[in-house]
């Protein structure tokens, strides 16, 4: 749906069911693969098996966002590898109102040393084919991630695998989010480089990355994008948090959320405050709500109590501040025209 604020039904409910009644997002990432496993076993990550990453990910969905939890969440993100059977998500008691998100990645994708790995789907699938087992195994919505930059070597590529999966989702009529992740043109996502550098360019890359892939071409339906700017160092480059968000959100055609990145909870509140101040319409976080309970002996309890806590706080500054999603384009739900009938 663009300006016009007119969608087709699939994707009207697809977002209407990730969303919450106000037509906010308020998501739970779960779809993290090796870097769930450095939280598992930070010595041996390599030596988690895919049991345990899924005993894993079944605790992190069931006690966020199962029948018997009580957070807040409006939709959960899981990965098309470990998360897709049904045994398995029947066993996270899902509630019927949280939207199921499935990313469709590959891990691991691209050679080693590239300055950004180029994408593709996992188990080497074409797009349509992807998408398509996505929406059987019972997604509302499909989650890309993309690593790029607008004058990035890969940026071609990105680019086409963008507008294929753009395409599938038109073709499948399912939402399509959209999670394009920066990088130094010099020194890729993989290595290190000065965090302090990076974050004086960021805000340039970030905004100019959502100008680009938030064109119609690209059938992106919420843009799950980064905070602009690096709270660690705003305040001493002299960069105005509300500016940037401002900013970004003008720039920005579709609804847009904020990612946490991995970042510690109280630096994502930092980021969500603004966020939601200056357009966003909620966010999507995974491991600044749940990170410290994987490695706690008691991971349940930490999860109910201290995970909850975290998810519902980030709740209620998106009830109070966050902009519904369709008023990206209208006032009001009620003047949507869906498209419905052959």
């Amino acid at each position: 749906m663009r300006k016009d604020g007119v969608v087709t039904n699939g994707k009207f409910e697809g977002l209407t069911h990730i969303s919450n009644l106000q037509g906010q997002f308020a998501i739970v990432a779960t779809d993290q693969r090796d870097d769930l496993r450095k939280l598992i076993n930070p010595q041996n990550p390599e030596e988690v098996t895919s049991e345990e990453l899924k005993t894993v990910k079944k605790a992190l969905i069931r006690n966020l966002a199962g029948k018997k939890s009580p957070g807040k969440a409006s939709g959960i993100l899981v990965d098309a590898i470990y998360s897709r059977e049904r045994r398995f998500l029947e066993s996270c008691n899902l509630r019927a109102d949280i939207g199921l998100l499935m990313g469709i990645e590959a891990s691991e994708y691209g050679p080693k040393g590239q300055t950004a790995p180029e994408t593709s789907v996992f188990g080497g699938l074409e797009a349509d084919e992807a998408v398509r087992r996505v929406k059987m195994w019972g997604a509302a919505a499909v989650k890309l991630m993309v690593y790029y930059h607008p004058s990035g070597p890969t940026r071609r590529h990105q680019e086409s695998v963008v507008r294929a999966v753009g395409r599938a989702c038109e073709r499948n009529d399912i939402p399509f989010l959209l999670e394009p992740l920066s990088h130094h043109l010099e020194v890729g996502p993989s290595k290190n480089m000065d965090a302090k550098k990076f974050a004086e360019i960021k805000p340039g890359i970030v905004i100019e990355t959502a100008r680009e892939l938030s064109k119609p071409e690209y059938g992106a339906d919420v843009l799950k994008a980064e905070y602009p700017l690096d709270v660690r160092f705003a305040e001493e480059l002299g960069q105005d948090p509300s500016d940037a968000c401002r900013e970004l959100d003008e720039t920005c055609q579709i609804p847009w959320v904020v990612l946490s990145a991995g970042v510690d909870f109280d630096e994502f509140v930092e980021a969500l405050k603004h966020s939601v101040e200056n357009g966003a319409s909620g966010f999507l976080c995974g491991r600044a709500i749940w990170k410290e309970a994987v490695a706690s002996p008691d991971m349940e309890g930490v999860l109910l109590e201290t995970g909850v806590r975290r998810l519902n706080r980030l709740v209620e500054m998106v009830e109070r501040r966050g902009r519904p999603w369709y008023k990206k384009y209208v006032s009001s739900i009620s003047e949507i025209d869906v498209i419905r009938g052959e």
